[in-house]
C-alpha cells in the first residue's frame, strides 16, 4: 500500500505554460482545463515554478493584478518534487507540510506528471 510508485497515481495529462505569460493567460488556462494548479516551465521544458489557485488570493490580496502581470511575480520557485519511483509513504512528509500539489520531474527536471492530495487521498481510499 504505502510502497506504491508514485507513477501508479500521477496524473500525466499536465496543464503548462511558458515562463514569461501573464497572470491573466496562467488563470485563462487554469479556468479552460478545470486544474487548480499549472506548472511554468523554461522553453526547454524544465520545470521553472508552480502556480495554484491560492497564489492567485496572494496576489490579489498584494497586489493591484493588471492583464500583463508576469506569472514569475507569484509563483511559487521552491517547488517540492518527487520522482516516479517514489513510494506513497515518500509523499507523507510534504503534503503533511501543506504542500497539496506535488510535480513528478525526471532526471532532468522536467515535469512528467503531477501527484495532488486528492489523487493521494482517493488511491488510500482504493486500498484501505
Amino acid at each position: 500500500m504505502n510502497d506504491t510508485p508514485v507513477e501508479r497515481l500521477m496524473s500525466t495529462d499536465l496543464t503548462t505554460i511558458e515562463r514569461g505569460a501573464t497572470a491573466v493567460d496562467a488563470a485563462k488556462e487554469m479556468l479552460a482545463t478545470g486544474v487548480g494548479s499549472i506548472l511554468v516551465v523554461d522553453p526547454d521544458g524544465a520545470l521553472a515554478g508552480l502556480i495554484t489557485t491560492t497564489d492567485f488570493v496572494g496576489l490579489v490580496r498584494d497586489n493591484d493584478p493588471k492583464d500583463r502581470t508576469p506569472v514569475e511575480a507569484f509563483m511559487t520557485t521552491d517547488v517540492v518534487t518527487v520522482s516516479r519511483d517514489d513510494t506513497v509513504a515518500e509523499l507523507a512528509e510534504p503534503t503533511a507540510h501543506g504542500y497539496t500539489h506535488l510535480p513528478v520531474t525526471d532526471d532532468d527536471g522536467r515535469p512528467i506528471g503531477m501527484v495532488s492530495t486528492t489523487d493521494l487521498t482517493a488511491h488510500l481510499s482504493r486500498v484501505g
